[in-house]
């Protein structure tokens, strides 16, 4: 179990990365930071299908979406200065717990 949660680490991390260069893409239209994010979630979805080996998908689904809805959020606020609201931090807490429940064996 341990590998896939190494797994999923790796998937939200590449997710994470990829989410920035689009980001940046936008802003800049760098082309690089468009291949950059092309390969990230590339590679992303590689880490996804090796994850789905140790459980099924939509398990593995669901942390992906839940745990990147969380660092986005927190990349979009303290790095580009998104605002965040009271509803947005509520649906954040109920992800944390949904995360936690899913977990429960």
């Amino acid at each position: 179990m341990t590998k896939f949660y190494l797994l999923v680490a790796a998937i939200n991390t590449l997710d994470l990365i990829a989410i920035i260069f689009a980001k940046l893409w936008n802003i800049h239209k760098n082309p690089i930071f468009l291949a950059l994010t092309i390969l990230g979630f590339g590679s992303a979805g590689f880490f996804f299908a090796l994850s789905l080996k140790y459980e099924g998908m939509a398990i593995t689904n669901i942390l992906w979406i839940a745990i990147s809805v969380i660092l986005v959020t927190i990349v979009g606020y303290f790095f580009f200065k998104e605002a965040i609201s009271v509803l947005q931090f509520i649906g954040i807490a109920l992800i944390m717990i949904g995360l936690v429940l899913i977990n429960l064996k």
